[in-house]
């Protein structure tokens, strides 16, 4: 695996209440993540020692805070923050311990205010959905959480819910997220009474040498709203699902390790 060319701080308060600290950025052109609600964090310097040196500096000059190495519980598993195009970056994640919620001191040049967000909010069921969010067209829908503001959605939300153990369990990515494909075409076909073409079957390639598509394929066109609407319940929240855009020719579900699943829709003439 490459070297992380960035870092992330999650600060985990206890007390009277667990809590973890957050940030919405500043809205900024050309910014992926303008306006988010994201952990404080950013890209290696040069002059730091190593990538805790990048979290400890990060946070220091987005929140005022500062840590000691000693601060650090463990470092989480890197991961990938994906944008609007690529290259993508490999983000380290480092877990710090705070007694409590500490004061913060936000830099407006990076970020609007900080939140510290309870972890029976993240821990709560019924606060997660898939919902379309800022920046997005209105046919896709991503999972996130309501905060003040903005959603918490994308790279933040996936690091903190799998660090939480939310969702899944032991059931590996890719078979969750053909299981929530599943769930999606039989909507369609048992609730909105669009006749089954073709179960799944191994379409187009994603790229010249990305993973295989599975496809499956309606008879009619796909109705955007309902569909939309239904998804977006939270007791219809699919915790293996990265993405899930619903246009009238095709469904295209995302899993959590980016796999793909197409439902198409065919129509006479």
């Amino acid at each position: 695996m490459p070297e992380p060319e960035a870092a992330v701080a999650v600060v985990h308060a206890r007390g009277a209440r667990e809590s973890i600290l957050l940030i919405r950025r500043s809205e900024r052109e050309g910014d992926s993540w303008s306006g988010h609600w994201s952990l404080p964090g950013g890209r290696r310097d040069p002059e730091d020692r190593d990538l805790l040196d990048t979290a400890r500096r990060e946070l220091a000059e987005e929140c005022g805070i500062r840590l000691s190495r000693a601060d650090v519980e463990a470092e989480l598993p890197p991961m990938v923050a994906r944008r609007k195009v690529e290259p993508y970056i490999l983000v380290a994640p480092f877990l710090f311990r705070a007694s409590g919620e500490l004061a913060t001191a936000v830099d407006p040049r990076e970020a609007v205010e900080a939140l510290w967000i309870p972890l029976d909010a993240l821990r709560d069921p019924a606060r997660h959905s898939l919902r379309c969010v800022p920046g997005r067209p209105p046919e896709l829908l991503f999972p996130a959480i309501e905060l003040k503001g903005a959603p918490l959605w994308g790279f933040t939300y996936r690091l903190l819910t799998d660090w939480l153990g939310l969702g899944l369990g032991p059931t590996p990515a890719e078979q969750a997220g053909f299981q929530a494909a599943g769930e999606v075409l039989e909507f369609l076909v048992a609730s909105l009474g669009l006749p089954l073409g073709r179960k799944w079957v191994d379409g187009a390639r994603r790229g010249a040498a990305g993973p295989v598509v599975k496809e499956a394929v309606v008879s009619g066109a796909i109705p955007v709203t309902p569909v939309l609407a239904h998804f977006s319940l939270p007791e219809h929240y699919m915790p293996a699902v990265n993405c899930l855009e619903v246009r009238p020719g095709f469904i295209r579900i995302v899993g959590l390790a980016f796999e793909e699943y197409c439902i198409r829709a065919e129509t006479e003439g």
